[in-house]
């Protein structure tokens, strides 16, 4: 497949899923809400005033901290309207949702003190272009918090030639998953300086990089 047929199944699946995603029966998204103390663990190591979700969804990591920090600043970006449909009916403050392409970030340069992206980032079929665009939207010393999947360098082989195609026949629009010497290499050629990158439990990749 090639980019623009990707985005369109994802932009179907997760029409699709957006109507379940806050519940507490959102089937495999369940998952999603594994990554977000970690996420909320580490911007509390450090102070920040303006946020950025690439990924957003429906918004559910942002809510969590504007509850926490609610004089704080978001913006949250979903490649799905329906997605941002729903995120913006929750009226969260200082908070702006829109929809948007994690691999052409519209935002100007310097503009955030982090960007956070959780269990999204498998669905980019140009991950380069990610990276590239975190660096240039981040204001200088500002991170890049990111969790998604990654395991053994065999078992990624494993995921990337059985699982996705498998998935994506039934109407998912992942891509691929990394290992941490590729997301290390993305990072290098953006001119993000990695701080910390993990294999952590339930096929969990754990990446700070910093501006």
């Amino acid at each position: 497949m090639d980019t623009a047929q990707y985005k369109a199944l994802s932009i179907k699946e997760f029409t699709k899923a957006a109507e379940i995603y806050d519940s507490g029966h959102a089937g495999i998204y369940e998952l999603c809400k594994d990554d977000y103390p970690p996420i909320l663990e580490e911007l509390e190591t450090e102070p920040f005033d303006t946020l950025l979700d690439v990924g957003c969804g429906t918004g559910p990591m942002i809510e969590l901290l504007s509850a926490k920090y609610p004089e704080k600043h978001y913006t949250g970006l979903d490649l799905t309207p329906k997605m941002i449909e729903i995120a913006n009916a929750k009226h969260l403050p200082n908070t702006v949702f829109q929809v948007g392409d994690s691999e052409n970030l519209p935002f100007d340069p310097e503009s955030f003190d982090a960007v956070i992206c959780a269990n999204s980032f498998h669905h980019y079929p140009n991950p380069q272009k990610f990276f590239d665009g975190v660096q240039r939207v981040l204001k200088p010393g500002g991170r890049l918090i990111l969790r998604d999947y990654t395991s053994f360098d065999w078992l990624v082989w494993l995921m990337n030639h059985v699982e996705m195609p498998l998935v994506n026949l039934i109407g998912h629009g992942d891509v691929r998953a990394y290992t941490r010497d590729q997301v290390r290499e993305f990072c290098h050629k953006a001119g993000l300086k990695v701080e910390k990158l993990e294999k952590q439990k339930k096929f969990r990749m754990h990446l700070t990089a910093r501006k």
